[in-house]
């Protein structure tokens, strides 16, 4: 059990020190693509992994033997994880649970806070100007989706500064950015260690909504001024929202200064070779723990 276990383990970690920079070197709309799908399977390799050390241990208990068709004895003999790290392993998935399920909720609640904004919006048009002095951009997610702009952030810009805002926001609402920053928060909130993947992603589709813009008014400069001067006029924004002065401002400004982003292809691969690597280390894992209990049954059966 130890080397699958050690093999995720590594993988999780690998991917850790690696990935934001390795997506910060991407295109933001192919990184946020891959470095998305790739954290959730890491902290699926953390459960997996945490599972693994877990299971054998609380398939001893009482409660849990009598339901199941397994020898405890045969078990506890071939079980190959000391008690101690079993009983650690069931706290800290206890705890992973109380956190995703913690984080969760604050995004239930602003989500939803969020629905009730686009459903006094209902009879409005894919862009609404609500009238606030606070100078701020955001979008609603669907199914209630809208663009959303305060007059005070409109009447503090120029027209050519506003396209760029209603384009960099149209951009998050067709590609539905939100979800892909939850999805890379939740993962997070599973591992902590996934972390700053999940505000690489969160700046990536900033960055991948600035291209969007860039080409939409034909002017990267222009784009690169507007998202400094949003920046220095916006206070904050809704949560579960995307600003046109979130990620990392001074990051985003001179990627918009310089040329389009190339294409990276080493920097693409190692990124997939990290996917592959925690998917066949979760999936070694998770046959692993099956694969202990399958032997406590199989010897049980034995005359």
């Amino acid at each position: 059990m130890t080397g699958p276990i050690i093999g995720a383990v590594l993988a999780i970690v690998l991917f850790a020190i690696a990935a934001p920079g390795l997506g910060r070197r991407l295109a933001p709309s192919l990184a946020t693509r891959l470095l998305v799908p790739a954290t959730l399977v890491m902290a699926a390799s953390t459960v997996f992994v945490f599972g693994a050390l877990a299971l054998p241990w609380l398939g001893q208990l009482p409660m849990i033997s009598a339901i199941g068709e397994w020898s405890v004895a045969e078990l506890d003999a071939i079980d190959p994880v000391p008690d101690a790290v079993s009983e650690v392993s069931v706290v800290l998935l206890v705890v992973i649970a109380g956190n995703v399920v913690w984080r969760g909720i604050r995004r239930i609640r602003s989500l939803a806070a969020i629905y009730r904004t686009g459903r006094a919006f209902r009879t409005a048009g894919p862009v609404v100007v609500l009238d606030s002095a606070l100078p701020d951009a955001f979008t609603t997610p669907a199914p209630a989706s809208r663009v959303v702009v305060t007059s005070g952030l409109m009447r503090a810009l120029s027209r050519t500064e506003q396209r760029v805002v209603l384009a960099h926001e149209r951009s998050h609402l067709t590609h539905q950015h939100v979800w892909w920053t939850l999805a890379a928060d939740l993962a997070a909130a599973v591992n902590p260690m996934l972390r700053p993947i999940a505000a690489t992603v969160e700046h990536a589709v900033e960055r991948w909504a600035d291209e969007d813009a860039a080409v939409v008014v034909g002017d990267r400069t222009l784009v690169a001024r507007t998202i400094a001067r949003a920046a220095l006029l916006q206070h904050g924004s809704p949560a579960l929202t995307s600003s046109a002065a979130g990620g990392d401002v001074p990051l985003r400004v001179r990627a918009m200064l310089a040329p389009p982003p190339r294409r990276r292809p080493l920097a693409c691969m190692a990124l997939a070779v990290l996917l592959v690597a925690g998917t066949v280390a979760t999936v070694a894992v998770e046959q692993t723990g099956d694969q202990v209990f399958d032997d406590a049954g199989y010897h049980e059966a034995q005359p």
